[in-house]
């Protein structure tokens, strides 16, 4: 606030992560295992971070299979709103709940090629939020700004590796759900979108071509 003159301060203490975890069973002769772990915990759920990755409270349930060469996750988030300057979590409710399955296979097809497959569900509750400075952060605050409902479930296909001497990263994404009111619109509206990202590479001696 600068009508407080030139020498201002603001401070902010959180608990950003903690959890407990317990390994609940042996799954095999080669240390395969599952756990479970509760508390915040941090978590990307693909390996660019391109629909989910954060630190916030969950219970995540997960393990690996066939001498480690398979991973599993099954993650159900009740987010913690964030602070507004240090983006850290507050010890408010935000009234949004993700959740996340995925399984990633190593050597798919392809020596040296990480495959992975997942599905996200994010249900965002209507809420009204002003940040610590003052701002309208929820609803949007365009169009006609009202508290609506979101429901999306985000289906993905995403790879890692290299596939002979060609590196590759990629992912794709379908999102599909229903905005109870869309504040553009002004009434509901489905949801349908599409998302496509490729990064190739190719390494000729200490050169690395690379196109994305």
């Amino acid at each position: 606030d600068v009508t407080e003159g030139t020498t201002r301060g603001r401070t902010f203490a959180t608990l950003q992560e903690w959890f407990v975890e317990s390994k609940l069973a042996d799954l095999g002769p080669d240390y395969d295992f599952v756990s479970v772990r509760v508390g915040s915990q941090p978590f990307t759920s693909d390996f660019r971070g391109f629909i989910f990755s954060d630190t916030n409270r969950a219970v995540r349930l997960f393990g690996n299979l066939f001498s480690n060469r398979d991973q599993f996750n099954l993650v159900y988030f009740n987010q913690q709103e964030k602070d507004t300057n240090s983006l850290l979590n507050t010890f408010q409710d935000r009234h949004q709940q993700v959740l996340i399955a995925n399984y990633y296979k190593q050597d798919f097809i392809f020596p040296g090629y990480t495959a992975q497959v997942s599905v996200h569900y994010n249900h965002d509750s209507p809420t009204v939020q002003f940040d610590t400075n003052g701002f309208l952060v929820r609803p949007d605050p365009v169009g006609v700004f009202q508290p609506h409902t979101v429901d999306v479930v985000y289906f993905g296909w995403a790879g890692d590796g290299h596939i002979n001497a060609l590196n590759i990263s990629h992912a794709a994404y379908w999102a599909v759900g229903h905005d109870s009111l869309n504040p553009l619109a002004n009434r509901a509206e489905s949801i349908n979108a599409q998302m496509v990202a490729v990064e190739l590479s190719y390494d000729q001696d200490w050169l690395r071509f690379r196109t994305s």
